[in-house]
């Protein structure tokens, strides 16, 4: 994964790590695995999704702003996913098989968003 110029399938394949795809215990989730689709999401599909009914109002991504990226907001545990409404995503508590991204999977995230996420 190139770190300064990072696609939409780099996403996806992150997603796919922290959340094993052959982890159940997603699908309890009000999310559940969304990017998995079926069928698999798009590019376009994924930036433009809300998350209104997930529990956080807004955008899932603002292309050029993680920081109103509920997306970065949600993997990087900031506020409203950091406890006081929602816990950092994915949610380990509830599902021991996933794990956090690490500095450098965020920071990968963080500039696909500032990026205007390239499909």
């Amino acid at each position: 994964m190139s770190k300064k110029n990072p696609v939409f399938p780099d996403i996806i394949d992150l997603l796919n790590v922290l959340v094993p795809v052959n982890d159940k215990n997603i699908d309890a989730a009000p999310h559940q695995a969304f990017w998995r689709g079926p069928p698999p999401l798009t590019r376009d599909q994924f930036v433009s999704m809300t998350t209104d009914d997930w529990g956080v109002p807004g955008m899932l991504v603002a292309p050029g702003h993680p920081d109103t990226s509920n997306l970065y907001l949600a993997l990087s545990g900031t506020a409203p996913f950091d406890g006081s409404q929602l816990p950092q995503m994915p949610d380990t508590n509830a599902d021991p098989n996933a794990r956090n991204a690490t500095e450098d999977e965020l920071n990968l995230v963080k500039q696909w968003i500032l990026n205007n996420a390239p499909a």
